[in-house]
């Protein structure tokens, strides 16, 4: 059934690299020399090397086509690593609430690429039994940044 929306094909406010670099809940990058496909696809590679099961794929800009006017490209990855969310689970039950991390790859101004990762250390719970671990996912996580676009290419 489709939805009807009556503020239908808002239009997107811009975000500048200093506004998305501060965010609190999230750590980003930009990439300006390869194309998004491109730049996915390396994002999807390097969380596989890290042992990270992407669990849903998400085109924001499909899902919100009838919402939002000249969206750019977004896509959101549901990512978990077995081992990591187990521990988690296991030292507390209600960190399933938490699962699983997200991971978004998005076209910005300029023809930018921006890669961001969950910061885990701080959207999860600040519980002792799971600081620890969700810093160790964050700098996981982190890695993919580098590999997601050629050595020498970030901006």
């Amino acid at each position: 059934m489709e939805r009807k929306n009556p503020a239908r094909k808002k239009g997107m406010k811009n975000q500048n690299y200093t506004e998305s670099q501060h965010t609190a809940y999230c750590i980003s990058q930009r990439y300006g020399s390869q194309p998004f496909a491109e730049i996915l696809d390396n994002v999807k590679g390097a969380l596989k090397r890290r042992e990270f099961d992407i669990l849903f794929e998400l085109n924001l800009k499909d899902y919100l086509k009838d919402h939002l006017k000249d969206m750019p490209s977004q896509v959101i990855l549901s990512v978990c690593n077995p081992e990591t969310a187990s521990s988690a689970i296991s030292k507390d039950p209600q960190t399933g609430i938490f699962l699983p991390c997200s991971v978004t790859v998005k076209e910005v101004e300029q023809g930018n690429i921006e890669v961001s990762i969950e910061d885990t250390g701080v959207t999860w719970s600040p519980s002792k039994e799971l600081t620890q671990l969700s810093k160790k996912i964050t700098e996981t996580l982190k890695g993919i940044l580098s590999e997601a676009e050629q050595p020498g290419m970030k901006l």
